[in-house]
């Protein structure tokens, strides 16, 4: 069981994904004349193109909702980024008096990776609560629907209930634990005006029913991600706020300045707490929660103009079956239509399959002759696949999909479980229904960890099918996990990242508590976590 799960370690050096409009859809040209234009460079390949990088945190691996978020985003169009899994499980809680180290290790990432130029300032970003959140549409649709708004803004979710700041209305919400701010705290707007705990509610103008902002879910554009991050840290260091409080007043004061939008008619995010039976169109998450689309998207015309006739995948991705293409003869010609230069063959066994683009500096089209002997999987994080584009039959590429929000007329691409909405039954049976949906051993599912710098299979660490997941907190792991962990925690942290943080990173503070404590109850997992030998039995 061990070596099963050291396989799960593939090194690769960056990893990034793109999202295409592949049905010519309305949203994504305005993307290729602004960012993804940028993303593409001047190599004239299609516009439809924008890059796409999607993030979360935890500090605990395995977990069930990261490996439901992961799988689900392996099927529908990306690889998951993760920050966190450098530090044990359990380090987000002694940390400081609220889940700011997400967002304070985010900015580091960001900052870092942009300098490295693994990502760039006009690429969108993504990113998510690594625990309670489930992606239930493909990227490229969360991308269209991103896309209405003008301006490629901050986007962040919302939600029915407004925290962490005191009710005076039932308009404010059902969830009120009067534990965060006194009513009669002041904050400053600008040099001449206060707004007090209690005004927060009223603050924000109701323009659909989630009303208020929930930090656990947003997207935009690097740079203008990066700018929210660098305000919210400022004030969650300097005026000692929680990340959540922060937000809000990272909104009031620069919401304009920052182009800040909140998701309230849930069109991207949809926020569960205080869900209501008939907000969707079929309960979560009863056995046909994902279920065959009720109106069919034309299928492409038989005959493809050459332009439209090939696609170009993602980094570190193969073809779908079927749409390889074998001859070299064609993959030039592929690589033409896209406007992409030619670099030639070559017999590479080992190596990414057939017609690749080399997004290593030399962004050029090869054919790998190696047929049978190339890779079964993709090896290297900077390659993708140039694809024949195979028309939909009868619609779109992934013909079942999540219910309607009748609330809002919209289908979001994410569900949040925050607060108390993950206490019941929903969260167990969604992450039962994400399973059954998307989970596939040998298919190529990965996520990247971004603070080892490694891909990892989720093929036999997501593997529960030894024990059935009954609760958000409880999910046990066995031997094999435990000697594969002894092994991860071995491995070396990023040298760059570490640079990058510094010796007096915010992430390092830790104030309630020692990392090398954690789990002090569990001799097995402690000799996991931390290196010591248990006391024999």
């Amino acid at each position: 069981m061990a070596s099963q799960f050291r396989s799960a370690l593939l090194v690769l050096l960056v990893l990034s994904l793109a999202v295409y409009d592949r049905d010519g859809g309305h949203g994504f040209a305005e993307a290729a004349t602004g960012a993804a234009a940028g993303a593409a460079g001047s190599s004239g390949r299609p516009t439809s193109m924008r890059r796409v990088h999607f993030y979360t945190f935890t500090d605990t691996i395995p977990h069930p909702g990261t490996c439901a978020l992961a799988e689900a985003t392996a099927e529908l169009g990306g690889v998951l980024r993760i920050i966190g899994l450098s530090k044990r499980p359990g380090y987000i809680l002694i940390h400081s008096h609220s889940p700011t180290l997400k967002f304070l290790m985010l900015q580091e990432v960001i900052e870092y990776e942009l300098n490295e130029g693994r990502i760039a300032k006009d690429d969108l970003m993504i990113f998510a609560d690594g625990h309670d959140v489930l992606l239930q549409r493909p990227l490229a649709e969360i991308v269209a629907a991103y896309e209405r708004w003008p301006g490629s803004p901050y986007l962040i979710s919302g939600e029915k209930n407004c925290w962490p700041w005191p009710h005076t209305d039932p308009s404010h919400g059902k969830w009120d634990p009067g534990m965060a701010v006194a009513p009669n705290t002041t904050f400053p707007v600008h040099k001449w005006l206060q707004i007090s705990a209690s005004e927060f509610c009223r603050a924000i103008p109701e323009k659909g029913p989630y009303r208020y902002p929930n930090i656990g879910l947003s997207m935009g554009p690097v740079h203008r991600f990066l700018e929210v991050l660098k305000r919210n840290n400022r004030i969650v260091l300097d005026e000692d706020v929680n990340d959540q409080g922060a937000m809000w007043l990272v909104i009031i004061r620069h919401a304009l300045e920052l182009n800040m939008e909140i998701d309230q008619n849930a069109e991207v995010f949809l926020n569960m707490l205080q869900y209501e039976q008939g907000d969707l169109a079929r309960e979560p998450c009863v056995a046909n929660f994902f279920a065959e689309r009720n109106v069919a998207i034309p299928a492409a015309p038989p005959a493809l103009a050459e332009a439209e006739a090939f696609v170009l995948t993602g980094l570190l991705r193969y073809c779908p079956a079927g749409a390889d293409l074998t001859d070299a003869d064609i993959c030039r010609m592929a690589a033409s239509s896209l406007g992409i230069r030619w670099g030639g063959s070559y017999e590479g066994p080992g190596d990414h399959h057939f017609c690749l683009h080399a997004d290593d500096g030399r962004d050029a089209v090869y054919f790998n002759a190696a047929g049978e002997r190339a890779a079964v999987l993709p090896q290297n994080g900077f390659y993708g696949s140039l694809c024949r584009k195979v028309p939909a039959s009868g619609g779109s590429e992934r013909l079942r999909a999540p219910p309607l929000n009748l609330l809002t007329n919209f289908t979001p691409g994410f569900l949040h479980f925050n607060g108390p909405s993950h206490e019941d039954d929903t969260w167990v049976a969604c992450y039962h229904a994400w399973v059954e949906e998307f989970r596939v051993s040998g298919k190529g599912h990965v996520f990247f960890d971004v603070d080892h710098n490694i891909v990892l299979s989720t093929d036999d660490i997501c593997d529960y099918s030894w024990y059935r997941i009954r609760d958000f907190h409880a999910h046990p792991v066995h031997g094999g996990v435990l000697d594969f962990l002894k092994d991860f925690y071995k491995l070396p942290v990023d040298p760059g990242l570490l640079a990058w943080r510094g010796s007096t990173s915010a992430v390092d503070a830790v104030k309630l508590g020692r990392e090398e404590d954690l789990h002090s109850s569990s001799e097995r997992l402690q000799e996991a976590l931390f290196e010591r030998s248990s006391a024999p039995v």
